[in-house]
Parts: C-alpha cells; sequence; structure tokens
C-alpha cells in the first residue's frame, strides 16, 4: 500500500473511528485500524479505516491518493498520536512487510502492524427493513431519549434505545423505571415492514459525536441481530440489544387535571441554582404551583435551603409535587422550546414534562417521571 493525503482528512478518518476501541479487547488486533485503500469494494483513491470491538463497528472513508493498493492493521492509540502531532503539510503512508512508514516534510516514522486478514470479518446484515433520515434529526432524538436509559445491567433490555419504524414513523424511547423519554419523527421512506429494536446507547452516543449536524442524508438498516447507520462516508454497525422493551404507552398518562406552563430558560435556571441546596442522597426538589407562581425549593440538613419562585401559567388547582432535581435538568437541557409544560393530575403520580407548542397535534417529544414523596 503506498497513499498520500493532507493530515487533515487523515486525521478526520482516524479520529472518527478510534473511539470505540477497548484498552482491554477480547481480541489484540481489536487494538488496531484496518487500513485499506483503493481496492474494489473501497473506490477509486479512496482510503478506508475500520475499527471494531465484535459488539460495534466504524468505518470512516476519505478521499486519498493511492499509487499502491493494499492493507494492513496498525495500532490505533499511536496512529492517532502521530498524525495528530504532524504539521499541515501531506502525508504519505506506505507498507514495507508488516511495517507502516508515515512520512509528512521531514518527520519519518515506522511502526510495526499487522496484516489485515487478521482483522475480524465485517458482519453482513441480513436486512429486514431501512428507511431513511436528517442526520440532525436523528442526533436531536438521540439526545432526548439517551439520558433516561438505564444503567442497570441486570435489567438488559432497559440499557438501550426502543427504536421502532413503522409507516412513515420513526420512534425513539428509553426509560429506567423512574422516567421515560419519548421522541418521534416523520421519515421520508415508508419501511418495508414494521419493525421494533433495541439499539445499544454507546453506538448512539458515538452518532452524536460524529455525525454532522447538517441535513445529511442517514440510510438506516435494520436486520435480525444488527442495525446499521450510514452516511455517505461514515457506517456504524453494531449488534442489537437482547429482550423486549416494556409497553411504553402504558407508563405514559392520558390526561392531566394540573398545567403548569413557564418559560424554559426561568424554570431550568432556578431548579439549577436551587438544586446547589439539595440533599444529595434524595436530590429531592419542592415545586409548588399556586395562582400564576411556582415555588421551588431544596434544602439539606447539613447546609440550609433554597428557594426561588417564577411565573406561571397554571390551569387547573393548586399543586405541591417532589421530584429528583436531576430527572428535572436533563429533559430541560434538551427542550428547545422557549416555554415548557409540566402535566399532574396528582403529587403521587407521573408527571409530563415537554415542549409547549401551541396548537400542536402531536406529541413529537415528552418526558415522563415519577414524583417523590414529600
Amino acid at each position: 500500500m503506498k497513499v498520500k493525503g493532507s493530515k487533515s482528512q487523515i486525521l478526520y478518518g482516524i479520529q472518527a473511528v478510534e473511539n470505540i476501541v477497548s484498552a482491554r479487547p477480547s481480541l489484540p488486533i481489536l487494538l488496531n485500524t484496518l487500513i485499506e485503500a483503493g481496492e474494489k469494494n473501497v473506490g477509486v483513491n479512496k482510503l478506508r479505516l475500520t475499527t471494531s470491538n465484535i459488539e460495534v463497528i466504524t468505518k470512516c472513508t476519505i478521499p486519498i491518493e493511492v499509487e499502491e493498493e493494499g492493507g494492513i492493521t496498525v495500532p490505533t492509540r499511536l496512529f492517532l498520536s502521530i498524525i495528530n502531532e504532524l504539521p499541515e503539510k501531506e502525508v504519505y503512508i506506505q507498507t514495507k512487510d508488516n511495517n507502516v512508514i508515515i512520512k509528512c516534510e521531514k518527520s519519518l516514522f515506522k511502526i510495526f502492524g499487522r496484516p489485515s486478514n487478521e482483522f475480524p470479518a465485517i458482519p453482513k446484515i441480513d436486512e429486514i427493513t431501512s428507511t431513511t433520515l436528517n442526520s440532525n434529526i436523528l442526533k436531536d432524538m438521540i439526545k432526548k431519549t439517551r439520558f433516561a436509559v438505564s444503567t442497570d445491567e441486570t435489567r438488559h433490555a432497559l440499557t438501550g434505545v426502543y427504536l421502532g419504524l413503522k409507516e412513515n414513523q420513526i420512534k425513539m424511547v428509553a426509560t429506567d423505571g423512574h422516567r421515560l423519554a419519548y421522541a418521534t419523527e416523520q421519515v421520508s421512506t415508508s419501511p418495508k415492514e414494521p419493525v421494533s429494536v433495541i439499539v445499544p446507547t454507546r453506538v448512539l452516543n458515538e452518532i452524536v459525536r460524529i455525525f454532522p449536524e447538517e441535513g445529511e442524508k442517514v440510510k438506516l438498516l435494520i436486520g435480525k441481530n444488527h442495525i446499521s447507520f450510514n452516511l455517505e462516508d461514515i457506517s456504524i454497525t453494531s449488534r442489537l440489544v437482547e429482550g423486549t422493551f416494556p409497553n411504553y404507552e402504558q407508563v405514559i398518562p392520558k390526561e392531566a387535571g394540573v398545567q403548569i406552563r413557564a418559560s424554559t430558560k426561568n424554570l431550568s435556571d432556578s431548579i439549577r441554582r436551587v438544586s446547589l441546596l439539595t440533599d444529595e442522597k434524595s436530590n429531592l426538589i419542592k415545586l409548588k404551583a399556586e395562582k400564576n407562581l411556582l415555588t421551588i425549593t431544596g434544602s439539606t440538613p447539613s447546609s440550609g435551603e433554597g428557594k426561588e419562585e417564577i411565573d406561571i401559567v397554571l390551569e387547573g388547582e393548586e399543586i405541591e409535587v417532589g421530584f429528583n432535581v436531576k430527572y428535572m435538568l436533563d429533559v430541560l437541557r434538551v427542550i428547545d422550546t422557549e416555554e415548557t409544560v409540566i402535566k399532574l393530575t396528582s403529587p403521587s403520580s407521573p408527571a409530563i414534562i415537554k415542549p409547549y407548542v401551541k396548537d400542536a397535534k402531536e406529541e413529537n417529544y415528552l418526558c415522563v417521571v415519577m414524583p417523590l414523596r414529600l
């Protein structure tokens, strides 16, 4: 293999794929990145970088001048460190036996690689269904749900995000048993058949990290055991989480007798300040709504208490309810409308927190939060 290209392009490629490389992989070869240049399945004047931790496979293809085709694997962290430190000039990479030679101006490095055929084969997805959506929409849905994923490994089905495709609609849902986040959007291409799967959170975090904010199209492929998210130059493939996701629709309250509408910024800022004086064990924060005023209080036996008041629009009876302050702040961080709505039926019943959209016909996003006992 013999190629040359800009430092910025090569650095972009290795940074896109390096994050999933484990410090203690099940196979030593998984410490390496597979580099392939100019092969038929890569493309003319293309370099493809692939990493894997068995569960997740990430690929990035970059434009490069290919003088000799070929492939090799290189230690990921070392290769990234070298490329990152090179000057902003043209970089030459070639292989000799199992050595990788990197040249850039007066810099010369030789690192030990391993043959490309030692790298695990990439699984082929036996496609069940597929669709496409914009990358910015996908990333927004992930951000609005991933914080509610459970970290309890004994509840395996809750350690990922539910993804459902039906007709021209995509849904993402996450829950840890104390709260539930739900997001839905329309997709331009209807899937071949309805399907629901559970996607590992790590994969979704990688999508947020490396997929562009612009509306580049993402092709979503779902198979029996795997899911793949594909851009023109980046793809992420992952095994699915096994198990059955709970019936989330039963958790979402159908009616609410009390509705609190407040400025998202004012509500978030006030809760964040009062959180400085909430008990670290309970994380309890109290919300008392009366007339057109919301009083937010927190206290801790060792330090004191904090209280703030904000203006609201209250529909229904006055109410006082307790919440986990972290849960409140998690959802308020992802609400991007000027106002937020909190719907309640009683101090002990699940609450709905959602963006306020005037005359909205459908719920595109909401979070259900279980209250704390006062």
